[in-house]
């Protein structure tokens, strides 16, 4: 069993920034707001944009039109690579799904485990389309996909693994989070010591290059029934 997510060979072309639907129209049509605008945006959340685009840009036209939410989105193309980027508005989900104030309600309720026939009830469309919006949100590595500058990172992580079922057979979801913030989740198949280590190493293989390496610590002692050692929690160091 694996949960590794192939890694597209082209990489991701989209960048996702926090452009209100208000302003949008002005952000296609008008060329100095939208510069000004990506000037500003850069300023704030450099680390949503590529590492070269502070060497220059080009707008580079427009995507087609959605179909779903009738959209268009800017395209761009760095100086130093020459690579053309999308810049997509984070009003609307990935893939133009749906606009992130009409799911947002629905989703919030899967939390609950409410089924998907009954948030079809109450919000429209059928229940396969918002188990496709729920399964899409996993379609991104949690580890490094916004978060570009090592001092932001946390210095000590928690593991620790949640009992849960699939296809009716019982298996260990192996969890790291830290400061509230699940980093990464991989089923392992069984409790074992091998299995669950090769779970908890998708977090170190999912590590951005610029990332400290991680090395474990012994775990702190918990109250109750003792736990298997698995060296957790563990702290990422500099090399």
């Amino acid at each position: 069993m694996t949960t590794l997510a192939h890694p597209p060979r082209k990489g991701y072309r989209t960048i996702r920034l926090p452009l209100a639907e208000s302003e949008y129209d002005q952000f296609l049509t008008d060329r100095s707001y939208a510069k000004d605008r990506l000037e500003e945006l850069y300023e704030e959340c450099a680390e949503l944009f590529p590492d070269a685009f502070p060497w220059g840009y080009a707008f580079f036209g427009y995507t087609e039109s959605s179909i779903k939410q009738q959209l268009l989105c800017r395209r761009i193309r760095l100086e130093q690579s020459r690579t053309v980027f999308t810049i997509a508005p984070a009003f609307v989900m990935p893939y133009m799904t749906g606009r992130t104030q009409d799911v947002d309600h629905a989703l919030f309720l899967r939390r609950f485990h409410v089924p998907y026939w009954a948030i079809a009830h109450v919000f429209g469309h059928d229940a396969m389309y918002w188990y496709r919006l729920e399964q899409g949100l996993g379609r991104f590595s949690l580890v490094g996909t916004t978060v570009k500058s090592p001092e932001h990172l946390p210095k000590d992580l928690v593991a620790d693994e949640k009992h849960s079922w699939l296809k009716g057979e019982r298996v260990y979801i192996a969890t790291t989070a830290a400061q509230d913030c699940i980093l990464g989740a991989s089923v392992a198949p069984s409790a074992s010591q091998g299995d669950l280590e090769k779970a908890y190493g998708v977090l170190p293989a999912k590590r951005r290059p610029w990332m400290p390496s991680m090395r474990r610590r012994p775990s702190i002692p918990m109250v109750g029934k003792p736990r298997k050692a698995l060296g957790r929690p563990c702290s990422p160091r500099s090399r």
